[in-house]
């Protein structure tokens, strides 16, 4: 399969250089030679073939071709969407990471009152979300929603499927119908006021299991419980 590499937006068909951060990815690190062939993904569903034809240190040349006649990237079974309390970096670079290869629509930031507000950085999300796109094949890129507090979380319009992970009798499991909103809190869990807010507000309350997570890994065994497959 020919490497994919995001470039938004797409270029029109015949030559093009590469913005200079990916032609260095191409040149020097991955050494990409004359005729070798790559895929451009645009992040939001489109993809087109291309060639490179020259390599000049930072700067590729590639002859791009027509549409991929069958996309190589791919999409999650259904949307979910993921609300949380962001853990501090590198674990919060991690959940973006790993949100996205498990196939996570939306990351939203909440502020909870057992956290503080992690400096948002944004750019650098951004350029993690690209990566893990690209190394998993998936097709659309996901996107970070503006932070919101918990009150303002349960004020917007809100799908039918949506569940907050706490201590529960009923264990989360594969979801049927799409789309779904899952809601994780911080390293020591909601106050006993915010969980009623959100159960106020329509949130089913599920269990991930005996053991206790941190807010990454909560964030993760949630998704990959609700993509898998029914019956799985």
């Amino acid at each position: 399969m020919a490497r994919r590499y995001f470039v938004s937006p797409l270029p029109p068909p015949g030559p093009a250089t590469l913005r200079p951060g990916l032609g260095h990815h191409l040149g020097r690190l991955v050494r990409t030679s004359p005729g070798d062939p790559v895929v451009l993904f645009d992040g939001a569903g489109a993809e087109v073939e291309a060639t490179v034809l020259e390599v000049r240190g930072r700067e590729v040349i590639v002859a791009v071709g027509a549409p991929v006649a069958r996309l190589l990237g791919r999409s999650p079974r259904l949307v979910l969407d993921v609300a949380c309390a962001l853990p501090r970096s590198p674990r919060a670079d991690w959940l973006f990471e790993h949100g996205t290869e498990v196939g996570i629509r939306s990351f939203r930031p909440i502020l909870t009152e057992r956290t503080n507000r992690q400096p948002e950085r944004r750019k650098t999300w951004e350029r993690i979300l690209v990566a893990a796109c690209a190394q998993c094949d998936r097709l659309v890129l996901p996107r970070i929603e503006p932070t919101a507090t918990l009150d303002e979380l349960c004020a917007m319009p809100l799908p039918e499927a949506r569940f907050v992970a706490t201590v529960a009798d009923v264990e989360l499991g594969p979801a049927v119908a799409d789309p779904v909103l899952l809601v994780v809190g911080p390293e020591g869990g909601f106050t006993e006021r915010e969980l009623q807010r959100l159960l106020a507000a329509g949130f089913a309350a599920r269990g991930l299991g005996p053991l206790t997570l941190r807010t990454e890994t909560a964030v993760l065994a949630g998704a990959t419980r609700l993509l898998a497959a029914p019956g799985s």
